[in-house]
């Protein structure tokens, strides 16, 4: 018991030389004793350096999911303004077409004395397909104008006042229209449909020897009241088989997107 606390003792004291040995030698900057400090302190040395190192990736790597994290923002706040630019730029290319189109038509319906107009109402109810027009007899326009939009015929002003006007269209239940099949010369009736409306669809009625086929292009006859020859309505979707042979029955498909009707043309076919 005693040689052990001679022992522990001897221990003690000769640490505490050495540790006071070592400190000099890296105070007075002597090699050996320096030596022996760097032993003794790289342990904690190391244990600091992987601390400190450990610390700084932590907070690097947290630098770059910041980083990443506005970076991707960034790309999505500039995703979402190309779309919107492409957005734009694809309503002005199709107003610009939609223009372009109603001037086309007035060149080719300048005999007749036609306005612009823009749709700014419709009434879709189960039986009318009606639109409002922002044109009225303060411009000419009057009953039974002709509505034209998109190189096709739309229909005709219903009811017209000072500053506006009511368009029946011709896929409205109540339309119809003299009709001719451009390959044939066929002519029959274009009417509008309840349920074929919603398709966007007509139903013709015409000839049961007409050789009528799908694929045919139809446009208003001379035997029209209303609408001057030659106007393209549509093509034809589907031809019906009928067992009665003295009249044939077709869906036709209107070249004028009803859904998405914007600009129209306003033409009076009938003088003072």
């Amino acid at each position: 018991m005693k040689l052990n606390k001679k022992v522990k003792r001897v221990g003690l004291i000769s640490g505490i030389l050495l540790i006071g040995l070592i400190g000099l030698g890296k105070v007075l900057d002597i090699p050996v004793l320096s030596t022996g400090v760097n032993y003794v302190l790289y342990p904690f040395e190391k244990g600091i350096n992987l601390v400190i190192n450990g610390t700084s990736n932590v907070f690097e790597r947290f630098q770059n999911v910041n980083d990443l994290l506005a970076e991707n923002k960034a790309l999505k706040e500039e995703v979402s303004q190309l779309r919107y630019e492409k957005t734009i730029l694809s309503q002005y290319q199709d107003e610009n077409e939609n223009l372009r189109t109603l001037l086309d038509m007035k060149k080719r319906y300048a005999d007749y004395e036609g306005v612009g107009a823009n749709v700014i109402g419709r009434d879709y109810g189960n039986w009318n397909k009606v639109y409002t027009i922002d044109k009225g007899l303060r411009n000419n326009v009057k009953d039974n104008s002709v509505i034209l939009a998109n190189g096709g015929l739309v229909g005709h002003v219903e009811e017209a006042t000072d500053i506006a006007s009511k368009a029946i269209s011709i896929i409205d239940s109540r339309s119809a229209v003299s009709a001719e099949v451009s390959r044939t010369g066929d002519v029959g009736i274009l009417k509008g449909d309840i349920e074929l409306a919603n398709d966007g669809l007509c139903l013709l009625e015409i000839n049961g020897e007409s050789e009528i086929m799908k694929g045919d292009q139809i446009i208003t006859s001379y035997l029209s009241d209303i609408y001057p020859p030659g106007i393209l309505i549509g093509t034809v979707e589907q031809v019906l088989v009928n067992n009665n042979d003295l009249v044939s029955y077709a869906y036709v498909k209107p070249i004028v997107d009803f859904d998405h009707l914007q600009q129209v043309l306003v033409i009076n076919t009938e003088s003072e």
